[in-house]
This record gives C-alpha cells, sequence and structure tokens, in this order.
C-alpha cells in the first residue's frame, strides 16, 4: 500500500471478493474469502485497516447473502501498540476504538509468510486468509541501487546540506535521501512536510554553490503528524498537543484540504466529502489497465519482423 494505484487495485479486490462471496456456490468459502490481513500497525497499516473494515461493512447491505459473522478483519503490529510515532495514550485509544469495530488486533506479532492456507504468523498460528495487504514498510526507488555513493537502506547518504559526499554537485532529498537530523542524530524521516521544506533549502544551496555563497544546512522540526481510523475519527499530535475523535479527524481533512492547489480543486474535493457524508459509498470498480499500443497481433508480427530484417542487413 504506497500508491493511488495501489488504493484502486485494494478497493476492486474487496468488491471482487463481496461479488465472489454472495454466490451461493461460495457458501462454504465465505469466511476465507472475507478475511482481509493487514501487517503493519503505523500510519499506513492503521488508516488501511480502518479504510477496509469501514468499506465492507457498509457494503454487506447490498449483498443479501453476507453477514457481518462472515468478515474477519485482522491488524498485525510487531510492536507493543499502534501508532508508535504518536506515543502510547493515543497509540491505545486506536487500537480501542478499532476493536470496538470489530477489528482484530495482534500486537507483539509479525508476518512469517503467506500461502494457499492463509497468512502465517510468528505466534505459530495461520489466519484462512485470501489478501494480505503488506503496509509494514516500504523501499526506496531500485533505480537508487544502481548508483555506486554510500546507502542506508536503500537511501542515498547525505550531508547536512543536502549533497552527497564525494561526488560534488550531486543533491538528494526526499524519499530517496538519508538527510541527517542534527537534533537527534538520526535521519529525518520520508514525509512530505520534510520533503517540501527540504525542496526549498535545497534550491537555495544549489543558488549559493554556482554563485559563490554560503549554504544552509536543512533544519526542522516535525510540526505534527495525524491518522484517521475510521467512520470520521482520527488521532492526531501537532505542535505536542494531543487530539482524537471527531476532533483529530476534521484537523485531518482541513489540513490535506489547505494543500491542494487552486481553489477550485479545493472546493471540488470539499462538495466530494460532504455529499460522502449524506450518501452512501458508491460500490464501482475503478479500471486502471491501458489499451495495447498496437491492436492487432498481425501489426505486432509485421513489426517484429522489420526490426529483424533490418538488424541483420546491418
Amino acid at each position: 500500500m504506497k500508491s493511488l494505484g495501489d488504493a484502486i487495485e485494494l478497493r476492486n479486490r474487496l468488491i471482487q471478493l463481496l461479488e465472489e462471496a454472495d454466490f451461493e456456490c461460495a457458501s462454504g468459502e465465505r469466511e476465507y474469502l472475507l478475511s482481509i490481513v493487514v501487517a503493519g500497525g503505523g500510519f499506513a497499516g492503521v488508516e488501511t485497516v480502518a479504510g477496509v473494515n469501514d468499506f465492507l461493512r457498509e457494503a454487506l447491505r447490498f449483498y443479501p447473502h453476507l453477514t457481518e459473522g462472515h468478515l474477519r478483519v485482522m491488524l498485525v503490529e510487531p510492536g507493543p501498540l499502534l501508532l508508535p510515532e504518536l506515543g502510547e495514550k493515543l497509540g491505545a485509544y486506536a487500537q480501542e476504538k478499532l476493536a470496538e469495530r470489530k477489528v482484530e488486533i495482534r500486537v507483539k506479532t509479525g508476518v512469517q509468510g503467506i500461502t494457499e492456507r492463509g497468512v502465517e504468523l510468528s505466534d505459530g498460528t495461520t489466519i484462512p486468509a485470501h489478501t494480505l495487504v503488506w503496509t509494514a514498510g516500504t523501499s526506496p526507488n531500485p533505480l537508487l541501487a544502481s548508483l555506486p555513493c554510500r546507502k542506508e537502506r536503500g537511501r542515498v547518504c547525505v550531508d547536512e546540506f543536502m549533497q552527497v559526499p564525494g561526488y560534488p554537485g550531486v543533491w538528494a532529498l526526499g524519499d530517496c535521501a538519508a538527510v541527517p537530523d542534527g537534533k537527534t542524530g538520526k535521519q529525518y524521516p520520508p514525509t512530505a512536510q520534510h520533503a517540501l521544506r527540504q525542496g526549498k533549502v535545497l534550491a537555495q544551496n544549489i543558488a549559493a554553490a554556482i554563485r559563490g555563497g554560503e549554504k544552509r544546512p536543512f533544519v526542522f522540526s516535525t510540526i505534527g503528524q495525524l491518522a484517521a481510523i475510521g467512520r470520521r475519527t482520527g488521532v492526531a499530535r501537532i505542535f505536542g498537543f494531543n487530539f482524537s475523535g471527531f476532533v483529530a479527524w476534521w484537523l485531518w481533512r482541513s489540513i490535506y484540504l489547505s494543500k491542494l492547489p487552486r481553489f477550485e480543486k479545493k472546493m471540488r474535493v470539499m462538495l466530494d466529502w460532504t455529499l460522502d457524508i449524506l450518501f452512501s459509498k458508491d460500490l464501482v470498480q475503478f479500471t486502471t489497465t491501458r489499451e495495447q499500443r498496437v491492436s492487432r497481433p498481425e501489426e505486432t508480427t509485421a513489426v517484429a519482423h522489420r526490426a529483424t530484417a533490418g538488424s541483420s542487413s546491418r
């Protein structure tokens, strides 16, 4: 679960599973088809499991042969609590709210593997589930592996000015860069609020390098972190203050809305969110495939033949 395409693919999969499980011939497989395991209790995992759980339970009324007893949504976290970035109090609140909405939570448990029988956990149990959603960590772009510079966990190591040591004129920022935090001795997290500010500082540093000016180190303290946990409920830590419930959810949406470009886009999204409160979700699958560039197989054969003939004549 990393991109918009991943989210669309998951939505399509959930609708497909609901359709398949609703058939009478699948009566013996309904629990297996409608069991979803989400690996990772960070921001992505908690928001994903909350969205999946809400989506499935709201959709059940459109499928006459399915009941809530057929659903099983589970979140697996290897650490002792959910959302460790927000602290123990908000992590416990999120876990309590998800449990109230019938999400099974397994902490201090990791995913060992997945087979045709289901998802194997580190405690020796196997969850008979058809779908595993992985949010327990993502890797940088594989293109970085081909670079000869020093890397840490796949990210390019840079100094406080975001220069790549040993490679004059080479800079890196954002998800692909391990930018050191002088206050903590660790790296800045690869989040949007850091990348946006890194871009401004890096632009000034490049200009300073060209004009012979003084470069500025990147220094930034995290403003806040927020997560939605379903049903217009959220958790947030902003400037050291904790928020939870509807207020945190409202802050989460307001901040995202403020980051959208153009007033027109803000109004469209605001209207869409308002209609989402008043009406049920539309159970429609979205296609992400594109048409082939060559529509007829004989054209593909002809192109390949011409290419082979050209290379032979050379």
